[in-house]
């Protein structure tokens, strides 16, 4: 296996720096960086330097140590972190959260594609409950907009599941009007709720890979995110839902699968 993709590496280096899926979802955050970026200043660039150095070399550690290619997929992971911290967040915190979130989330477990967490999301956990003093569930002040193009890139190169998407909504919109709530809409038009959405909960490798796993994934991550957002912010009640979905993902998969083989078995048998 080793062989085959060393070359692959040899006959597309670039495609394989970069990764299919990288290049979109780093195009998608285009707008949201240079949205926040103009509202901060230089502060987002000087904090986003250090943590996709941060970043990079722990994916070219791991990447040397195992004797694996190396990809970018990381600087999407870094974007995501630092436009979801606040502005004065100390940088050791953010350096601290993503070396956390990058060797526990996913390189302990040999990878991107290997995981079942997303790096970002794991981090932003690991720093809402380590350090109280800053607070990282409110997200980043984001029009719903400049998450437009992120959500055509994403969709269409396959990196957010439609179904996801749309169950989660629908599963969100309904429980809000359940709830007395006139406007529904407004709880997913923050821009950083999206952003969490797009790019952590509906990531292909932190969430169900069957068709009907998707939907009913998509619904739990509704139903945690209504219930997480009755006691706190909607950006990090969709973060700590992405963060139990992703943990029965599996088990939706494996009953998907499971009742597919007692049908079949059934219709043959």
């Amino acid at each position: 296996m080793i062989g085959t993709a060393d070359s692959i590496a040899r006959r597309e280096p670039l495609g394989q720096i970069w990764g299919r899926s990288t290049l979109p979802a780093l195009l998608g955050l285009v707008l949201p960086l240079i949205s926040l970026g103009l509202a901060e200043g230089a502060g987002l660039w000087l904090r986003l330097a250090p943590v996709l150095a941060v970043v990079l070399a722990l994916q070219l550690a791991f990447a040397l140590l195992r004797r694996h290619p190396f990809d970018l997929h990381g600087l999407v992971t870094a974007v995501i972190i630092v436009l979801a911290a606040p502005a004065e967040a100390p940088l050791y915190q953010l350096l601290l959260g993503t070396a956390f979130g990058v060797v526990i989330g996913e390189q302990v477990f040999g990878g991107r594609g290997r995981s079942f967490l997303h790096p970002a999301v794991v981090a932003l956990a690991f720093l809402t409950f380590s350090f109280a003093d800053q607070d990282y569930r409110t997200g980043p002040d984001l029009a719903a907009w400049t998450l437009l193009p992120a959500l055509v890139l994403l969709v269409a190169s396959g990196q957010a599941a439609w179904r996801i998407l749309l169950a989660a909504a629908c599963v969100t919109l309904v429980l809000q009007w359940v709830a007395g709530n006139n406007a529904p809409w407004s709880v997913l038009m923050p821009g950083g709720v999206l952003l969490a959405l797009l790019y952590l909960a509906a990531d292909p490798v932190a969430s169900a890979s069957t068709n009907p796993g998707r939907w009913a994934y998509g619904a739990l991550l509704g139903l945690l995110a209504s219930l997480f957002g009755q006691v706190g912010p909607g950006f990090g009640a969709m973060v700590f839902a992405t963060l139990l979905g992703a943990i029965f993902a599996p088990l939706l998969d494996r009953l998907v699968i499971l009742g597919h083989g007692f049908l079949k078995e059934q219709h043959h048998g």
